[in-house]
């Protein structure tokens, strides 16, 4: 099967811009996480409490998961690090690799939700502690109105496949 240059998607090179808060760090990172990620500089650069902002992390190849679980294995100046705002790609790695998230905490992610009525589909962005914490829900899925038809929408895929990594959380 051959594919036309012009249907694929270039890759996009990784990049993160890093702001400063009262009382931590976050980092958003874009692009595609692979061979070619260097987290060399962006090591030495954080300190005390990190959030990683995920949202626009829309693929990671296996040579980047080599280089992820040894960046987030070895960042000496971290005190707390918390994943927030998950990519289904950065969930999807979540629940393959062990250690893909070290020591941090996973505060928020997307999950894939799709209208059967009219197909609208659409990633929600799902709060840990509050929709999935003690007490709250028992890791069940939220439901959600399509935007475009009022339908309730389905969750679009195996809840208890894409939400196992919360049972690490």
């Amino acid at each position: 099967m051959s594919v036309d240059a012009s249907t694929r998607a270039e890759p996009v090179a990784l990049s993160w811009r890093i702001k400063e808060r009262p009382g931590f760090t976050t980092v958003e990172f874009t692009g595609e996480i692979d061979e070619n990620a260097d987290f060399g500089e962006l090591r030495r650069r954080l300190r005390g409490p990190v959030v990683f902002h995920l949202a626009e992390v829309r693929r990671i190849n296996s040579c980047g998961v080599r280089e992820w679980v040894n960046f987030v294995r070895d960042l000496p100046g971290v005190t707390e690090l918390t994943f927030s705002h998950c990519s289904p790609a950065i969930v999807t790695q979540l629940n393959m690799i062990y250690n893909f998230r070290g020591a941090a905490k996973v505060r928020s992610f997307y999950a894939p939700y799709v209208c059967d009525a009219c197909g609208h589909e659409e990633e929600k962005l799902l709060d840990v502690q509050n929709q999935f914490g003690q007490g709250a829900g028992g890791g069940k899925v939220p439901e959600y109105a399509c935007e475009q038809c009022g339908s309730t929408m389905e969750f679009d895929d195996l809840p208890e496949r894409y939400l196992s990594f919360l049972a690490e959380t």
